[in-house]
């Protein structure tokens, strides 16, 4: 019963989280930018939460989107309702058949929920066919580990060598890894980890997005900044 409980605290704390996000089209787009490139299909969709990427990694070609919490994943069927080339997995990776067919797979903002990282990796590696690149975006810097993230259910924060390591181990080629949104390292420090406030604030959220994000999204194409908010992970299975 603890145990229930707690999962619905933590899934209604990344529902909102979820929605918030849904008004960051800007955020949301600069990722997708940074993904497309490796891209194809069919993709796997691991975390897809509410569908806030599903519909346009569609434009792709076919996808299987994956969700172990029912609550969202009822969501996510209405999100890509009228897609017919979206499946949604209501489950975990194990669920989907360990079979080499998969020409992309991407996680964004999912593999700090997931305890054992490594073998979620493993379990991707199978499921890509040769040639096949796995996108990650999580959060940086264990540093800026605050209450919010231990409330939504992360288990971690990622350093790039540290990320690009577990790559490795589980059988892929790093071809990128880079830190993203350096000013977000800086706000989050003071608003999360020393303020302790909430980020899921709909006004901050969407200044945030309108203003500041187009500004760093074109900076950091030329300049790659030491340190970040998130990793952006881009790796290949041979």
């Amino acid at each position: 019963m603890r145990h229930r409980a707690s999962q619905e605290a933590a899934d209604d704390n990344l529902l909102a989280t979820l929605s918030s996000l849904e008004s960051a089209v800007n955020y949301r787009d600069w990722i997708l930018r940074l993904t497309h490139p490796y891209l194809a299909a069919p993709v796997l969709e691991v975390g897809a939460g509410r569908g806030t990427f599903s519909t346009f990694l569609a434009q792709a070609g076919s996808v299987t989107a994956i969700e172990p919490s029912e609550r969202l994943a009822e969501l996510l069927k209405s999100a890509v309702s009228a897609h017919a080339d979206v499946t949604v997995v209501v489950g975990e990776l194990a669920d989907v058949p360990a079979t080499p067919t998969h020409g992309s797979a991407v996680m964004f903002n999912v593999l700090e929920h997931i305890e054992d990282d490594g073998q979620a990796l493993r379990q991707i590696h199978e499921r890509l066919l040769p040639g096949s690149h796995l996108v990650i975006w999580v959060p940086a810097f264990q540093l800026l580990y605050s209450d919010f993230d231990r409330q939504v259910g992360h288990h971690r924060r990622y350093r790039v060598r540290g990320l690009k390591a577990l790559a490795e181990s589980s059988g892929f080629t790093v071809v990128r890894a880079r830190y993203a949104n350096a000013p977000g390292w800086l706000s989050w420090l003071v608003f999360c980890r020393i303020l302790r406030a909430n980020p899921v604030d709909g006004v901050l959220t969407r200044v945030f997005d309108r203003f500041l994000v187009p500004i760093i999204s074109r900076v950091e194409r030329v300049v790659r900044p030491p340190f970040g908010q998130s990793v952006f992970l881009v790796a290949r299975k041979n």
